[in-house]
C-alpha cells in the first residue's frame, strides 16, 4: 500500500485505520498505524509532537511483536520498530537509540532479511563504523529485491557516500 503523502490525508487514513484496528487487530495493521505516525512525525516541526507520534509507532510495534510468532512477520515489525528508532536518533541525535536499533536488529542477522540488513547498515554508519557499515551493505547487495533508493538515500550514509568502497557499491548495483 502506497501510504498518502499529505498531511491532511495521512491524517485522515490514520483515523480510519484506528477505528479498523477497534475490530480488526492484526499486526499488519498495527505496522501501518505505526508507518502512518512515523510518516506524520515528519511533517511536524515541533520536537515534542514528533516524540509523541513516534512514541505512540514503538508501542504499535512492540506490542505487534509480542504477540506474533510467524518469524518473517517478526523480522518485519522488527525493521519497522528498528526504523522508529532510527528516526528517533535523527531527531535527537542521542546514540542509546542507535544501542536500541542494535538490540532488536543484531540477533535477527542470521534470518537473511534485506531490510534487518539495511537497518544494520544504518546503525553502524551513524556509529561511524565504516567496516561494519560495509559489511552489511555487502550483505544487503546480495538481495535484488533491495532498490538503489533504499539504501543509497538514506540520511545516516552520508559520511560515506564519496568512500571509494561506497561508490564501488553503487557502481557494482547499477551494472
Amino acid at each position: 500500500m502506497t501510504l498518502p503523502q499529505s498531511a491532511h490525508e495521512l491524517v485522515e487514513l490514520l483515523g480510519a485505520t484506528d477505528q479498523q484496528f477497534l475490530t480488526d487487530p492484526t499486526p499488519e495493521l498495527a505496522m501501518l498505524r505505526a508507518q502512518l505516525r512515523q510518516r506524520l512525525a515528519n511533517y511536524s516541526v515541533q520536537r515534542g509532537e514528533q516524540s509523541y507520534l513516534l512514541s505512540e509507532a514503538v508501542i504499535l510495534l512492540e506490542t505487534a511483536r509480542m504477540e506474533v510468532e510467524d518469524v518473517p512477520l517478526h523480522a518485519m515489525l522488527s525493521s519497522h520498530l528498528a526504523d522508529v528508532y532510527l528516526q528517533f536518533y535523527r531527531l535527537t541525535h542521542e546514540t542509546k537509540y542507535l544501542i536500541v536499533v542494535g538490540q532488536i536488529l543484531r540477533p535477527l542477522s542470521t534470518i537473511n532479511d534485506p531490510q534487518i540488513f539495511l537497518g544494520l547498515a544504518r546503525m553502524d554508519a551513524a556509529l561511524n563504523k565504516p567496516a561494519l557499515t560495509q559489511h552489511w551493505l555487502t550483505r544487503l547487495m546480495r538481495f535484488a529485491s533491495i532498490s538503489l533508493a533504499d539504501w543509497i538515500d538514506a540520511p545516516e550514509f552520508a559520511a560515506f557516500r564519496q568512500e571509494d568502497w561506497f561508490v564501488q557499491m553503487k557502481q557494482q548495483y547499477l551494472h
